[in-house]
């Protein structure tokens, strides 16, 4: 049993930390270089000079999307004994948002698609993307809610250490607001890139903390 923790421990850590650096390159780079918000010919124009670039950021995404779906069932199967049913619910609700994380990436295939097509349409080539962020953020309010089962999982384990599992309900608390608010009033831009410049350290750090844990302690013997 404790072989089985720790090397469900070491496959959910290491595919956290994959996951954080996919990210870091496809959206914090890629995408964030290339789509110049409310320019659909600049957007265009980016695309075109740099498909190579976008084409690598599309797998970046893929990348995410796997090491999402193996973190869900290895923190499954790591959580399963502190309670079993909670971690399940977990689970589920980090594949269900692994789904629309799904579906928003054929957006950008579809984009990447239209890139090599002789009548590009700059407008439809930015909805493409702009769905790609609609349903991204959608279902970042589920894990948001993932993140506070997480939270609640590491606080009833006599394992993982107290403050990550504060940090994650924190994480997941600000997902759900963000997001939801993303969704619900995007005219709020201004407060929502106030509320993501504040909030952005907990939610980056949650995840990491638990993945840095996971992969040093994370199913070890205690002596």
């Amino acid at each position: 049993m404790k072989n089985s923790n720790r090397k469900d421990a070491i496959v959910a850590g290491v595919s956290l930390i994959i996951m954080a650096l996919a990210a870091g390159y496809a959206y914090g780079y890629v995408q964030n270089s290339l789509v110049v918000v409310g320019n659909p010919a600049a957007t265009l124009t980016n695309l075109n000079s740099a498909t190579g670039l976008f084409g690598s950021g599309v797998i970046g995404w893929c990348i995410i999307l796997i090491t999402d779906l193996l973190v869900a069932w290895s923190l499954y199967r790591f959580f399963a004994q502190v309670d079993a049913r909670i971690s399940l619910a977990t689970g589920v609700v980090r594949a269900v948002y692994s789904a629309i994380l799904a579906f928003a990436i054929f957006h950008l295939v579809g984009v990447w698609q239209m890139l090599f097509v002789a009548n590009q349409d700059a407008v439809a080539l930015v909805n493409l993307v702009a769905g790609f962020e609609k349903y991204w953020w959608l279902g970042l309010i589920l894990f948001g809610f993932h993140l506070l089962g997480l939270g609640y999982l590491s606080l009833k384990s006599n394992a993982v250490p107290k403050w990550i599992g504060w940090l994650l309900y924190v994480a997941g608390l600000s997902y759900m607001a963000i997001n939801a608010t993303k969704a619900i009033a995007p005219q709020a831009s201004d407060a929502i890139a106030m509320a993501e410049m504040i909030l952005s350290a907990p939610m980056a750090v949650a995840e990491l903390a638990l993945a840095v844990w996971l992969v040093w302690k994370g199913g070890k013997s205690k002596r």
